[in-house]
């Protein structure tokens, strides 16, 4: 294989589940080296939060990204394109916000109601002074604290945590999702850039040996040898040609700017992508049932809708404990100012109380019933999600089986041959034992040969990624 070859097979193993650590770790930057996904093993935010795996599988380390300037052209990378785009991109940073929110979400379920502080003075004088001869009153100061109980006695809190808990799993999830299709999208784009480079070289060969020709042609009408019309039709496919280069240089652009948008470079820096569409070793196609398998078991969306369905039934059970009554029980002291309203010593006292509501018609019916109508909803998007994925799949093995068949069948010394034919027919042209036609119909039939072989190796890196994207994680290399 190419070096490039020797960097691609870690790359796609960055489509798993997402650690809120690791994913911090990207998002900040603050590693040295270039993006190179190596073996990690679950983490904890705490004891009610497991972080599942971000990445894993090993690679070789490539140089670390740069800083440059603005007129300084950049160059990346496989890798470094990746890293790039983890870095800089804000929907994955949008999305990691998604997994801070959902454990603040679970830190509120998980927090014990305030007490209930209430204090009074009553039995005050309106219109005169409480006296022996005149009673009144007692005044009197109350101070009671009330505590809420049925969090505990019905499990209310219990349930509210289960809940934020899956709650943060599916963030998780949605967080290596947009992940993984971002990554898809970067690396896609980075192929196609260098795809458009090399049709733009060989569209730029081919003007090249147009104006070679255009300079013998020229040769051969002083000399006598050929006629005008011939430097007329050469000035045609020259015309032609031109404007195949102008294309092939709008086509680079467009995939540059792509490319550009994917790893967040607002400046209008050059870039250069480094790598080659060769093929050295090929990787074998799968069966349908076994891309299926591992999607099943490593696709993150899927993951997600799973954890939803559990975060549903979660909700069901949290949203029924609502439906208990609220008991608040309360204790309290009373100081009474007795000896000038009535004559006697002031007292001291204390009360103890319990408030408990009456869920006579309001059970929560209605948050219950959409809690489980949230549940049906959601199997029935994991259903339709399935449905998806299979012609998903099965797209994306046969798309990748395509170019593997293209590949071997491919006659690794067409092109060669295709060279050496119009060569000797330019040779032979040069000494007037062909036809310009002839020398016309060699450089097409090398363009189109050419054309067919680079498009051939770049479907084959497109399908590849795009297939090891679909299962969730580098299963064909």
């Amino acid at each position: 294989m190419t070096d490039l070859n020797n960097t691609t097979p870690p790359l796609m193993k960055v489509f798993l589940f997402g650690s809120c650590r690791v994913a911090w770790l990207v998002l900040g930057g603050c590693t040295s080296q270039a993006y190179t996904p190596t073996p990690l093993s679950v983490y904890r935010q705490d004891a009610h939060l497991s972080a599942a795996h971000f990445l894993e599988a090993a690679g070789t380390a490539s140089a670390p990204i740069k800083p440059k300037l603005a007129s300084e052209t950049q160059e990346f990378t496989l890798n470094q394109a990746v890293q790039a785009a983890l870095q800089a991109d804000p929907r994955i940073a949008a999305a990691f916000e998604g997994i801070n929110q959902a454990q603040a979400d679970l830190l509120t379920a998980g927090l014990l109601p305030n007490p209930q502080v209430s204090t009074d003075i009553q039995l005050m004088p309106l219109t005169r002074t409480f006296t022996v001869t005149r009673q009144g009153g007692p005044p009197q100061f109350d101070i009671s604290v009330a505590m809420p109980i049925d969090w505990f006695v019905f499990g209310k809190r219990a349930a509210a945590m289960v809940s934020g808990a899956k709650g943060v799993d599916v963030a998780e999830a949605d967080f290596a999702n947009t992940v993984r299709v971002r990554i898809a999208a970067t690396i896609s784009a980075f192929y196609d850039v260098l795809e458009m480079q090399a049709m733009l070289e060989l569209a730029q060969e081919n003007l090249d040996n147009l104006a070679k020709m255009e300079n013998i042609i020229r040769n051969r009408v002083a000399f006598g040898g050929v006629g005008t019309i011939e430097t007329d039709r050469i000035r045609l496919s020259i015309f032609s040609s031109r404007r195949d280069v102008h294309a092939r240089e709008l086509d680079l652009a467009a995939a540059r700017n792509r490319f550009r948008a994917l790893l967040g470079i607002a400046e209008a820096t050059p870039l250069k992508v480094k790598g080659s569409l060769e093929v050295g070793n090929l990787a074998k196609p799968i069966s349908i049932e076994s891309a299926l398998q591992w999607a099943a078991e490593n696709r993150p969306d899927l993951a997600s809708l799973r954890e939803q369905l559990a975060k549903a039934n979660a909700d069901i059970k949290w949203e029924e404990t609502k439906a208990y009554p609220a008991i608040t029980p309360s204790v309290g002291y009373t100081r009474q100012f007795q000896q000038q309203a009535i004559g006697y010593p002031d007292a001291d006292s204390w009360m103890a109380g319990v408030s408990v509501s009456v869920p006579l018609f309001d059970r929560n019916q209605g948050n219950i019933g959409k809690a489980k109508s949230v549940y049906n909803q959601t199997q029935l998007n994991l259903q339709a999600q399935l449905v998806d994925l299979r012609a998903e799949i099965d797209q994306a093995v046969q798309t990748f089986t395509s170019a593997y068949q293209f590949l071997t069948s491919d006659d690794p010394g067409q092109l060669e041959a295709a060279k050496n034919v119009r060569d000797k027919i330019t040779q032979a042209y040069e000494l007037g034992g062909k036809t310009l036609i002839e020398v016309l119909d060699a450089q097409r039939a090398y363009l189109e040969t050419y054309r067919v072989h680079i498009s051939g190796r770049s479907s084959y890196w497109h399908s590849l990624y795009q297939l090891n994207a679909a299962m969730g994680k580098e299963i064909v290399r």
